[in-house]
């Protein structure tokens, strides 16, 4: 221990404690210590090391003798706080470890076993690294993301875009008088819907009869054949959520403007109605064809099956079903192709051909319109009749006496 400058002998013992007191550095914990034999050494008195040498307040051996105590800092009583110099948290010059002189570890106990802390200094280095580190990585992982998304994750579809309310209204309010007065009359060759033999039973869907449709929207004579489904279907209910469509570019009748069922539905309280858009206009890389949009279900795996054979539909060759595919209660049906050829609305706006649906004269209208009355010839055939204003009217009672529907 370091002795005081004052001859021993002519010191009181109350001097002697004095000098004993001041001779330690204090902290909060020690100062509230009574003077007696360390607890977790077993040996030593208190405020010395094994050797004697006094310790500061942070557990460290201190390497030089203090001065005079005029100046040392004030003395706290015992059980008061320490010196803002010895406070954990604050950096006192002397270092806190397990060697002399060196740093406290990481993972080290304080005096008294709690935990040890990183001074302010330190924790406010590692926030602020740690910060940096947290936004590279988002940074990365945003970058990452983008590139794969845009660059391994093609569309499977075409964005929809809704039927404008003009052409909705061109489309689904074409006067009867038009109808009529083309009946099937058209200049352009229509290739009538088949009607099979007896068939049992008769399609139904949501409870109603039914018709069915499969196509896709890069397909050219689906894109014809809508035109004809939309303004006949438009006769015995009300669509909603249609979009607009053309087919695919490379195709024959390149981008022929049309419409999408996908997405879109049909309310009737004569018709039940199922279109499937099989696929989209987006071609696949993977397999050379176009993305599936829509899947089949089992029910109409089963009608496919059933009903796209030699025994109801006459010129099949190939296992492959072919589209458009139109089903109308089973009984009257389009397929392999388009009851018109998709070249005859080549080179026209979606505006032009809807706007031209109310010239009876118009050929573009007629061959739509023609193909239009078979369809509803049909859609009456098996659903008695009904609405009669529609079944009954000049248009398609000609277009059901030619599929030989009627007497």
């Amino acid at each position: 221990m370091v002795e005081d400058n004052e001859p021993r002998a002519s010191r009181s013992p109350a001097d002697k404690e004095e000098s004993r007191r001041q001779s330690r550095a204090v902290s909060g914990k020690q100062a509230a210590r009574s003077v007696g034999a360390d607890p977790r050494k077993g040996k030593g008195k208190a405020g010395t090391s094994a050797t004697g040498a006094p310790k500061n307040g942070r557990g460290t051996t201190t390497g030089s003798p203090r001065g005079p105590a005029s100046k040392r800092p004030p003395e706290k009583a015992p059980g008061s706080k320490a010196p803002a110099a010895t406070r954990p948290g604050n950096r006192p010059s002397a270092k806190n470890g397990s060697r002399p002189g060196g740093r406290r570890r990481g993972g080290g106990r304080r005096p008294g076993g709690r935990p040890g802390r990183l001074g302010g200094r330190s924790r406010a280095t590692l926030f602020t690294w740690g910060t940096i580190a947290l936004v590279i990585v988002v940074v990365a992982v945003l970058v990452i993301v983008k590139v794969f998304s845009s660059s391994t994750a093609p569309p499977t579809s075409t964005v929809i875009t809704p039927v404008p309310a003009s052409i909705m209204q061109d489309i689904t309010s074409v006067p009867t008088s038009v109808y009529d007065k083309v009946g099937v009359t058209s200049p352009a060759s229509i290739t009538p819907p088949t009607v099979a033999g007896q068939t049992t039973p008769g399609l139904t869907i949501a409870g109603k009869p039914g018709m069915f449709y499969l196509g896709g929207e890069f397909c050219p004579y689906c894109a014809a054949e809508r035109w004809a489904m939309v303004t006949a279907l438009a006769r015995f209910g009300k669509f909603s959520g249609l979009g607009e469509m053309e087919s695919s570019p490379t195709d024959l009748a390149p981008n022929t403007q049309t419409f999408t069922f996908h997405g879109a539905t049909f309310a009737s309280t004569y018709l039940g109605f199922r279109p499937v858009e099989h696929y989209s206009n987006v071609p696949d890389t993977a397999t050379g064809y176009y993305t599936q949009l829509e899947p089949l279900t089992k029910a109409d795996q089963k009608l496919l099956k059933t009903y796209y054979t030699t025994k109801y539909l006459p010129g099949i060759t190939s296992g492959q079903v072919g589209i458009p595919f139109v089903d109308i209660g089973n009984k009257v049906f389009v397929y392999q192709s388009s009851q018109f050829s998709p070249t005859i609305l080549a080179g026209l706006t979606r505006q032009q051909i809807a706007s031209g649906l109310s010239d009876p004269t118009n050929p573009v209208t007629q061959a739509i319109i023609a193909s239009s009355n078979y369809l509803s010839a049909g859609i009456c055939a098996t659903n008695g009749q009904q609405p009669s204003s529609v079944c009954s009217s000049k248009g398609v009672t000609a277009a059901a006496k030619a599929l030989k529907l009627s007497a």
